[in-house]
């Protein structure tokens, strides 16, 4: 199964009887993505490849590093390319996904893909908590809730082996997006080396923002 759309173009084992749900949802959701990174098109239209076969899936995700168990989605090759719900249930971290999960993993995913193409200028090292959390905060918000941020500055920015990595990074960007412009969000979304020299300041205060309960 290939269906084309204005924006992406889904491929899937044509027994998935729930893309066409995906797509859907998906449509709906775009414009406001669009709006958002002030974006009126995208480079190209994005490939969503969705797995039925998860041995398929781990062999794509080592070409890139180790598969790990939670991992059922991703953007490595530029395509966005997820698990379907038969191969997540074959893990032990998804076993019980169901469609609406599906549905906000992909949207967090094109989160990333819309992120990408607003780069104007691109930092050899991405600023993981602000990718997630931007990702979190506009694709699947309803997973996650604020926190309080007692992890370091250092610890946060080394992202893959901080615990609560998610929670905290959903926070930060929360507490951003509520005090910063929408402005100044796209300013550190096109240009991250902005972002780098404000991030201890932003760190900083949306830690002590969250141990007082002022995000909201």
């Amino acid at each position: 199964m290939i269906l084309e759309k204005k924006y992406f173009i889904i491929e899937a084992d044509d027994d998935l009887k729930y893309v066409t749900e995906i797509v859907t949802y998906l449509e709906q959701k775009m414009k406001y993505l669009m709006d958002f990174f002030e974006l009126k098109s995208l480079k190209s239209k994005k490939k969503i490849i969705v797995y039925k076969n998860l041995q398929k899936y781990i062999n794509h995700i080592e070409q890139f590093f180790e598969y790990q168990d939670y991992m059922c989605a991703d953007t490595n090759d530029g395509n966005i390319n997820v698990l379907s719900l038969e191969a997540a249930h074959k893990t032990k971290m998804y076993s019980d996904m169901d469609i609406k999960k599906l549905k906000s993993i992909i949207l967090h995913e094109f989160v990333h893909i819309s992120q990408q193409e607003c780069e104007i200028e691109h930092h050899i090292d991405d600023i993981i908590w602000f990718w997630e959390g931007l990702a979190t905060n506009l694709g699947n918000p309803e997973e996650y809730e604020c926190i309080s941020i007692n992890a370091s500055n250092e610890d946060i920015n080394n992202f893959n082996c901080s615990e609560n990595n998610y929670p905290i990074a959903f926070t930060i960007v929360k507490y951003m997006l509520e005090n910063y412009s929408h402005e100044k969000i796209l300013e550190y979304v096109k240009y991250p080396s902005k972002l780098l020299v404000d991030s201890k300041m932003i760190l900083n205060d949306s830690r002590e923002c969250s141990n007082s309960k002022k995000i909201k």
